[in-house]
């Protein structure tokens, strides 16, 4: 996955993301977070409120495996 791609939430194991339609936009490439090294995350910017915490526009990490490209 790199910058600039449409995604959105993949059904599992975020179903009710899923179903909502909300689409972001990856800011960033994939890179893995240190120490574990094998979590692979991206920068998502959604289109949509995500929570009180995370209102559209703000920049979220992702797991990539939980996520799917809109095509």
């Amino acid at each position: 996955m790199k910058k600039g791609v449409l995604v959105r939430y993949a059904p599992f194991p975020h179903v009710e993301l899923h179903e909502s339609g909300m689409i972001g936009v990856t800011i960033s490439e994939v890179y893995v977070e240190k120490p574990t090294r094998d979590l692979h995350l991206i920068d998502v910017v959604w289109g949509n409120d995500r929570g009180s915490s995370y209102p559209s526009g703000t920049i979220c990490q992702e797991f990539v495996d939980e996520l799917e490209i809109v095509t």
